[in-house]
C-alpha cells in the first residue's frame, strides 16, 4: 500500500506537538486515520469466558497490564469519488470519567478536515465509543443537513429494545450503552440508511454485516487499484 504525506493545514489554536493521525492511499481512495484518544477498560472485559490464570498469562505474554488496558479509539475519514465518509465517531464528551477520549472534534480541525465536507457516516455498531462523537454539540451543528448515516438494519433494530441477557459487562455499562444508543437514534433516525447484508457507500467502500460483537456489527472494506484495507470495528480475530 502506498503512503502519502500526512501534512495538513493547522487552524489557529489546533496545532499539535505530536500529530494524532496518519494518512495513506488505497489505490485511488484517500484515508486519514484519526485518534479519538484512549479508553481505559478492565482486562476482564477482554475475555469474560476465559479462566483467570489463562487471561493473566496471555496479558503477560502480550506485555499488557494485568488489570486495566488503555484501549485506543480510532476513526477514519475516507475520500472516494465525490463522497467523504466518516468511519465511526469515537466517544464524544458526555463521559467526563474518560478525559483522554472524545477528541474527534478538535482533531478533525487539527487535520484541516471540515465536518461539513462529510457526506456519509458509516457505523460499525452503536456502542457509545463509536457514536458519541456525533452527539457533541460543537460538532453536530457543523454537519450537513443531508448527511447519510449507514448501519446494518439489525443493529438499529437491536438498539430499539436491547437485550443484554447473554452478555457480561460491568454493572453501569448496559444502562449507559442503552441511553447513548437511544439518544443517537432519536437524533439521527431520519438520516439513517440501513442495509441488510452489504452496501457500497462510495466507489470501493463497502460495508458488510458480520454480527458477533453486536447483532448488526459491521466491517468496512476498501478496495482500489489492487490495494485493500479493512476497518474491523470491534471484531476479534484468532
Amino acid at each position: 500500500m502506498s503512503r502519502v504525506s500526512t501534512a495538513h493545514s493547522h487552524p489557529a489554536g489546533h496545532d499539535e506537538l505530536v500529530p494524532s493521525r496518519y494518512a495513506l492511499k488505497v489505490g485511488d481512495i484517500d484515508v486519514t486515520v484519526i485518534s479519538d484518544g484512549v479508553l481505559p477498560i478492565t482486562t476482564t472485559t477482554l475475555a469474560t469466558n476465559a479462566a483467570e490464570d489463562d487471561l493473566a498469562a496471555w496479558l503477560g505474554d502480550m506485555f499488557l497490564p494485568p488489570e486495566v488496558c488503555n484501549w485506543p479509539l480510532n476513526v477514519a475519514v475516507v475520500r472516494s469519488g465525490d463522497r467523504t465518509v466518516l468511519v465511526d465517531s469515537g466517544l464524544g464528551t458526555e463521559f467526563p470519567g474518560f478525559p483522554r477520549a472524545g477528541q474527534l472534534a478538535i482533531r478533525l480541525d487539527a487535520a484541516g478536515i471540515d465536518p461539513g465536507s462529510v457526506t456519509d457516516v458509516v457505523l460499525t455498531h452503536l456502542h457509545m465509543d463509536h457514536i458519541g462523537g456525533l452527539l457533541v454539540e460543537g460538532l453536530r451543528g457543523r454537519l450537513r443537513q443531508d448527511l447519510r448515516v449507514h448501519l446494518a438494519a439489525a443493529e438499529a433494530e437491536f438498539w430499539d429494545a436491547p437485550d443484554f441477557s447473554r452478555t457480561v459487562m460491568p454493572t453501569p455499562v448496559p444502562d449507559v450503552l442503552r441511553k447513548t444508543a437511544s439518544q443517537f437514534l432519536d437524533v439521527y433516525r431520519g438520516q439513517l440508511r440501513p442495509f441488510e447484508t452489504e452496501y457500497e457507500v462510495a466507489p470501493g467502500v463497502v460495508m458488510q454485516r458480520t454480527g458477533g460483537h453486536t447483532p448488526g456489527h459491521s466491517i468496512i472494506r476498501l478496495e482500489s487499484g489492487g490495494d485493500r484495507l479493512t476497518f474491523a470495528g470491534d471484531a476479534v480475530f484468532q
